[in-house]
C-alpha cells in the first residue's frame, strides 16, 4: 500500500520562504550565492542591473499564499518582467568580469525553474521545522523519491532510507537534491516504520556510502566537494540553514544603538529559535552557541536609565550552555512539559512580557513570562542580567545575557522591597 504524505500547511512554507525573502540580492550567475547562501538571500540569475528582483518575490509570495499554479505565476509576471525589458536573449554586461555578452533572460523556462525550486526550497525547509518541532513523537526521517524513469539513480538507490532526524546525513542529503529533484522526506514514528514493514516496504537504516567529485565554482574558484548523485549548490539542508542564517541576522542587535535595537519586537525569528533551543543540548557545527533571543524595551532602557545605568546594547542573549541547563531542569518540574514549551518560545514571551522587575538585591532584572499560574501555583519567570564580559566566538560583547529561569510565587514578587516594578503588572 502507498504511504499518502500529508501536505505541509502553507503558513510554515510561507515562513521559510519569507527568512530569505528579507535579503533580496541581484546576481549574475547561480554561482554567485551558493549552498547556504541561499537561506539568506532570495536571488534570480541574471537579474543584476535589472530592477526585477521585487517583482518575481512578489509574484511568488503570492503563489505560496493562494496556492497559484505554474501558468497563473507565469501569466501575471511576464508582463512584468517584459516592460522591464528582462525578456528573452540581450545584451547583459557582468559585474564581475565587466564582460558584456548576449545571455538568456526571462522566459518561461526560466519561470518554471523559478518557480518550481522556491516552492520546493520553502516546503523543504518548512518542513524541517516540524521535523524538529515534533522529533519527540516522530523521531525518525524517511527519504521518498518518485520512483519513475525521470529519478536520478542515487536519489532512487536512497528511497525508503530511515535515519534520526538528528543524523548528520541529513545535513548533506535533505531534499531537494538537485535542479528538479521531487524527493521529500517524511517523518515517522516508531509504529509508522512497524506498519511499513508489515506493509513490505524494504526500508534501509543505514546510508549509502558517499562517493564525490571535485566542482570548481568559476566565480570565486573555490574547490567543493560534492557527493555524487546532487547537483552543484544543493549539498546543504534547507531548512537547518535557514534556521541558523535567521539566527544570525539577528546578531546585528547587539551592536545596534540601544534605542534602536529596543524598538524591534521580532528581533528574534520565534521558529528558528525554537529549534535551536530544542536542539541545545547537541552540538552542530554550523549552529551558533550565542543567540540573540530578542531585546529589552524602551521602558526597561529608560527606567535604567534613571538608575544610573546606561547599557551599551539592548539585545538579549543565551548561551547554549545555559539552554541546555534550563532544559535539563524542567524535567524534574511538576509541570514540565509547560514550562519546556514557554522557554521554547522566549522570542515571543519577552517581546510581550507579563511584567518585568528590577531585582534590588544584584540588579538584574527578573521577566514574568505568564500570566497563569503553573507548578503548584508559582509563576514563570526568567533572570537576565547586564554583563559587560559576555563571550561569543571568544570575543567580548556587551549584552543582557538570559541567566536562568524560575519559578516563583506571587508574594513574592510582590515584595517591593525587593523587587521594584518597571513594566507590566503581577497578576
Amino acid at each position: 500500500m502507498a504511504v499518502v504524505l500529508k501536505p505541509l500547511a502553507p503558513a510554515e512554507a510561507i515562513a521559510a520562504y519569507g527568512r530569505r525573502r528579507k535579503n533580496l540580492t541581484e546576481s549574475f550567475n547561480w554561482q554567485d550565492l551558493f549552498e547556504q547562501d541561499h537561506a539568506e538571500a532570495f536571488t534570480v540569475a541574471k537579474s543584476a542591473g535589472f530592477d526585477i528582483l521585487t517583482d518575481i518575490d512578489k509574484a511568488m509570495t503570492a503563489a505560496l499564499a493562494d496556492g497559484k499554479t505554474l501558468e497563473e505565476f507565469s501569466r501575471s509576471l511576464r508582463p512584468v518582467l517584459t516592460d522591464k525589458g528582462w525578456w528573452g536573449r540581450k545584451l547583459a554586461t557582468d559585474p564581475l568580469t565587466g564582460e558584456e555578452r548576449v545571455v538568456q533572460l526571462g522566459s518561461l523556462k526560466r519561470l518554471k525553474t523559478i518557480f518550481e525550486t522556491n516552492l520546493r526550497v520553502s516546503y523543504a525547509a518548512g518542513h524541517w521545522s516540524a521535523f524538529e518541532r515534533n522529533k519527540a513523537s516522530r523521531p525518525f526521517l524517511r527519504y521518498v523519491a518518485i520512483l519513475d524513469e525521470r529519478t536520478r539513480p542515487a536519489h532512487r538507490a536512497r528511497h525508503n532510507l530511515v535515519l534520526p532526524v538528528d543524523h548528520p546525513y541529513w545535513d548533506t542529503w535533505a531534499p531537494p537534491c538537485g535542479w528538479g529533484c521531487r524527493c521529500t522526506l517524511q517523518s515517522l514514528s516508531q509504529r509508522d516504520i512497524d506498519r511499513l514493514k508489515r506493509e513490505g516496504e524494504v526500508l534501509k537504516f543505514e546510508p549509502p556510502q558517499d562517493t564525490f567529485r571535485d566542482f570548481v565554482n568559476t566565480r570565486t574558484g573555490e574547490v567543493t566537494r560534492v557527493p555524487d548523485g546532487i547537483d552543484p549548490g544543493w549539498a546543504y539542508n534547507p531548512g537547518k540553514a535557514a534556521i541558523e542564517a535567521a539566527l544570525r541576522r539577528a546578531e546585528k542587535l547587539v551592536t545596534a544603538p540601544p534605542r534602536l535595537a529596543a524598538a524591534y519586537d521580532d528581533a528574534t525569528d520565534p521558529e528558528a529559535f525554537r529549534s535551536w533551543f530544542m536542539a541545545a543540548d547537541r552540538r552542530r557545527p554550523s549552529a551558533p552557541d550565542t543567540v540573540v533571543v530578542g531585546t529589552v524595551s524602551q521602558k526597561v532602557l529608560e527606567d535604567l536609565g534613571r538608575r544610573g545605568s546606561s547599557p551599551a546594547s539592548a539585545a538579549v542573549i543565551i548561551t547554549r550552555k545555559v539552554a541546555r541547563s534550563m532544559k535539563s531542569a524542567t524535567a524534574a518540574e511538576a509541570d514540565g512539559e509547560t514550562v519546556a514549551a514557554l522557554l521554547a518560545n522566549l522570542p515571543e514571551a519577552l517581546a510581550r512580557p507579563t511584567a518585568v522587575m528590577l531585582d534590588r538585591r544584584d540588579s538584574s532584572l527578573v521577566y514574568v513570562l505568564a500570566s497563569r499560574l503553573i507548578a503548584n501555583g508559582r509563576l514563570l519567570a526568567l533572570r537576565v542580567a547586564y554583563r559587560r564580559k559576555a563571550v561569543k566566538a571568544g570575543t567580548p560583547i556587551e549584552a543582557f545575557s538570559v541567566r536562568s529561569y524560575m519559578l516563583v510565587d506571587r508574594v513574592s514578587l510582590l515584595d517591593l522591597s525587593t523587587f521594584s516594578p518597571i513594566e507590566g503588572a503581577i497578576p
